[in-house]
């Protein structure tokens, strides 16, 4: 749509209009698949109001990067017509923070924006707006009604009034709904309710869940002393929730954060050491599987099976991982409820999936006598079956029943050391499965058929 509007031969004033006729959401999308020169042409034509309402809907890096090649007196402009929480945004994603600091300085709420910047990207306070509806539990509904309307045109939202006293405290909070149903003389303290703050301090995970156990659009924000701040909306509690679930699903794959608008060479770049990581760490394993492998030589129906030690226990480990790090997420640990009902889960699950794989290795062994050495041949074919049967499912039992244990404790082990437990996931909790997995398996097998004089 818009490489046809700047096909067109249109007036600055007609390209204007037919913008307003578009979504802000859609304009912003579209831009990506401008080349440079379209875009100055489209920046050029439009008014720093449409400008603004665009640059809300972008990735705040990739409008910063557009904003920067603007003037500065422009950038003002814009970043003036944002709500406070997109433009802080947006400046926090400047490559140079002299330019940053620069820009803030001509904003009409630069105090407000210089408070915000300096909360960490994890807490609450780095999402906080301060355009929202305040009054005074002394005021009737029509006083309080009239406050509303003098203040609606700058607030983000009106759905919650939120009441706080001459010393700015924070009190609670009326319901749009309640204050229209309501009639004077009956003062705001009579209809407000409690709505719970969250400290700008807190983790924005904690807000994310208070937002969602309450089913508040809404979250009033306050500091140590009980002053209202501002509020988080949902719509910046979504930008988070997705962000957070984004940036939880790269470390599970172990990989770095990604941005739309990098090169793919660049990516790639990015991703590499991770991956020169996770393979020098498994050096260490494939020289110990070499080694069990030769203590065993001329086995090769253990061979076979590898791939079923390999893949199950991963398989379970995953699924326990997910609860282990979902109650982190939610709770901060696992709860010893929980903590037990995973492990009974995951042992019984262990001994179902041993006993299913005893009868399958069973019947295979016994009905194909393939791979086995010379030596199998001083027993029965039920004793050569059972004796194999054993060593697969008794290892499968076994690494399953580990690694679940594993899954719970190493992310419980990264939250204690201060580390995303997120990075425990993956490519590395999966390099540390394979390890016990071949020293389970070929140990045990080593162990038994020398036992029994097959080796």
């Amino acid at each position: 749509m818009i490489k046809e509007l700047l096909g067109a031969k249109l007036s600055k004033k007609e390209f204007q209009t037919h913008v307003n006729d578009m979504h802000a959401y859609d304009i912003a999308n579209e831009l990506l698949e401008l080349s440079d020169a379209e875009r100055a042409i489209f920046f050029d034509a439009l008014t720093t109001d449409q400008l603004a309402d665009i640059f809300a809907y972008l990735e705040p890096d990739l409008a910063a990067d557009f904003l920067s090649s603007f003037t500065s007196e422009k950038q003002t402009k814009i970043l003036d017509e944002l709500i406070v929480d997109d433009a802080v945004d947006i400046l926090q994603s400047y490559d140079d923070p002299s330019l940053r600091d620069e820009v803030i300085t001509t904003l009409e709420e630069a105090h407000i924006i210089k408070d915000i910047i300096k909360y960490d990207d994890d807490t609450v306070g780095a999402y906080i707006s301060n355009d929202y509806v305040s009054i005074n539990p002394r005021m009737d509904v029509k006083e309080a009604s009239t406050s509303l309307i003098k203040q609606a045109p700058e607030a983000e939202t009106i759905n919650l009034l939120f009441v706080v006293d001459e010393n700015n405290q924070y009190l609670g909070a009326v319901n749009l709904k309640t204050l229209v149903k309501a009639r004077s003389p009956k003062l705001i303290s009579e209809i407000m309710e409690t709505i719970p703050a969250v400290s700008a301090n807190s983790p924005i995970t904690e807000a994310i869940y208070d937002m969602k156990n309450y089913e508040l659009y809404e979250l009033p924000v306050i500091n140590k002393d009980n002053e209202l701040i501002g509020i988080l909306t949902l719509d910046d509690i979504i930008d988070v929730a997705t962000h957070e679930a984004e940036e939880d699903y790269e470390k599970l794959a172990a990989l770095p954060a990604t941005h739309k608008a990098e090169k793919w060479l660049k990516t790639a770049l990015r991703r590499l050491p991770w991956l020169i990581i996770l393979m020098v760490i498994s050096i260490p394993l494939m020289s110990f599987s070499d080694f069990m492998i030769g203590s065993i030589s001329g086995v090769t129906i253990l061979a076979f099976f590898q791939p079923l030690m390999l893949d199950s226990p991963g398989n379970v480990a995953t699924q326990t991982l997910a609860v282990a790090l979902k109650a982190i997420s939610n709770e901060g640990r696992m709860k010893r409820s929980k903590l037990r009902k995973e492990f009974v889960s995951n042992l019984l699950t262990s001994l179902l999936l041993g006993l299913i794989t005893f009868i399958i290795s069973f019947v295979f062994v016994y009905f194909t006598q393939i791979g086995l050495p010379a030596s199998a041949s001083q027993f029965s074919g039920f004793q050569t079956a059972l004796i194999f049967a054993a060593i697969i499912a008794g290892s499968l039992t076994i690494v399953v029943s580990l690694v679940s244990l594993l899954a719970i404790a190493i992310p419980h082990i990264f939250k204690s050391l201060k580390v995303d437990p997120a990075v425990a996931s993956g490519p590395f909790i999966t390099t540390i499965i394979d390890f016990f997995s071949t020293l389970v398996y070929f140990g045990l097998a080593a162990l038994i058929l020398k036992g029994v004089g097959m080796i």
